[in-house]
C-alpha cells in the first residue's frame, strides 16, 4: 500500500519532530571518548536520570531494564506479543504506530471515535506526539484500560523536553514504558533507549541484554551525556527562547520545549490530524534552516 499514514511534513521549516543541536551538548559529544560502556549500569542509572526530582507515581513497579535502540526497538517487541487484538491510537500519534497498525494489525480503531473493549491494546506517548501536551483523555484511557485489562504501552521519549513532572503510572494495565535520549541530546543516530516492564519475560530484546549484543559505545555515549547534564536542562535553557518564538509567531506554548500549537486556520500546512497544528522550532534554533 501507498497511502501515506501522516502527511510528510519534516520538509518544511517548522515540520517533524527534530533535537536541537546546541552547541553546549554537540561540544560535549564531540569531546566523548569512542569506547564501549557498561550496560547494565547505564540502563539503572538512565532509570534514575529521567526521573529525578518528577513524581511518577508507581514507577517502582517496572523493575525489569533493558537498553533498547530508541524507543522503536521497544515498540516492536510489544506488537509482536499483541499482533491479535485491535490496536488503539490516538489521532495525530507517532506515524511508526500507525504505520503498524496499517501493515501488521488485522484490525486498529482511533482511540475515541468508538469505546474501549477487551481484546484492545493501546499505545499512546506521554507527552502526546501530536501537541507534546498530556494525551487527550489519558487517565480516563487509562482508568477504562484498567477496568477491561487492557495492555497499554506508554511513549515516554519527549518527558525530559517537557515541563510534565507529575505522571500517574500505578495503572496495572500499563505494562510497558519506553523513553530515549534522541529528544534531549542531537544523538538519534545513536538510538538510545530504555524499556521498563512491569512483568518479566523473556523476548528477543531481554536476550540480546543478557548478551551484552546491544550497541555498547552508543551505551557510553548516553552514560556520560546523562553524568554530564541534568534532566530538565533543555527545558530550563530554551523555555525563554520556546515563549518568544511562540508569541512572534502567535500560537500557543506546548509543554514540549521544541513545539509551539497553532490553531486550526493557522499554520494548516502542519496539520497531522490532531486539534492543533504542531511546529516544531529545533532546526531554526540551532541554524539548520535558516529562511
Amino acid at each position: 500500500m501507498n497511502q501515506k499514514v501522516l502527511p510528510p511534513l519534516r520538509g518544511k521549516s517548522y515540520g517533524g519532530a527534530w533535537s536541537i543541536h546546541d552547541q553546549e551538548s554537540t561540544d560535549f559529544l564531540n569531546s566523548i571518548t569512542v569506547e564501549k560502556g557498561n550496560r547494565s549500569a547505564f540502563v539503572q542509572d538512565y532509570r534514575d536520570w529521567f526521573s529525578n526530582n518528577k513524581h511518577f507515581k508507581g514507577l517502582d513497579s517496572y523493575k525489569h531494564v533493558d537498553f533498547s535502540a530508541g524507543t522503536t526497538e521497544a515498540f516492536g517487541q510489544f506488537y509482536f506479543r499483541h499482533l491479535d487484538k485491535r490496536l488503539r491510537l490516538l489521532k495525530g500519534e507517532y506515524f511508526y504506530h500507525w504505520l503498524m497498525a496499517r501493515n501488521y494489525f488485522t484490525s486498529s480503531a482511533e482511540l475515541g471515535t468508538e469505546p474501549l473493549s477487551e481484546g484492545d491494546v493501546v499505545v499512546m506517548s506521554c507527552p502526546f506526539s501530536g501537541t507534546g501536551n498530556l494525551p487527550p483523555d489519558f487517565y480516563d484511557t487509562l482508568s477504562q484500560c484498567e477496568k477491561l485489562e487492557i495492555p497499554v504501552m506508554l511513549d515516554l521519549a519527549y518527558i525530559n523536553i517537557s515541563c510534565i513532572n507529575d505522571l500517574d503510572l500505578d495503572f496495572k494495565c500499563i505494562q510497558e514504558i519506553t523513553t530515549s535520549l534522541s529528544k534531549v541530546f542531537p544523538v538519534e543516530n545513536h538510538r538510545i533507549g530504555i524499556r521498563l516492564r512491569r512483568d518479566f519475560y523473556d523476548d528477543s530484546l531481554f536476550a540480546y541484554n543478557e548478551n551484552d549484543y546491544v550497541n555498547l559505545y552508543s551505551v557510553n555515549i548516553g552514560h556520560k551525556l546523562i553524568t554530564k547534564f541534568n534532566n530538565n536542562w533543555l527545558y530550563d535553557k530554551y523555555e525563554t527562547m520556546q515563549i518568544q518564538t511562540c508569541d512572534s509567531l502567535g500560537i500557543e506554548k506546548s509543554d514540549c520545549v521544541i513545539f509551539g500549537l497553532a490553531e486550526k486556520g493557522t499554520f494548516d500546512e502542519y496539520h497531522r490530524g490532531g486539534e492543533y497544528n504542531r511546529l516544531c522550532f529545533s532546526r531554526k534554533w540551532d541554524g539548520r534552516i535558516d529562511e
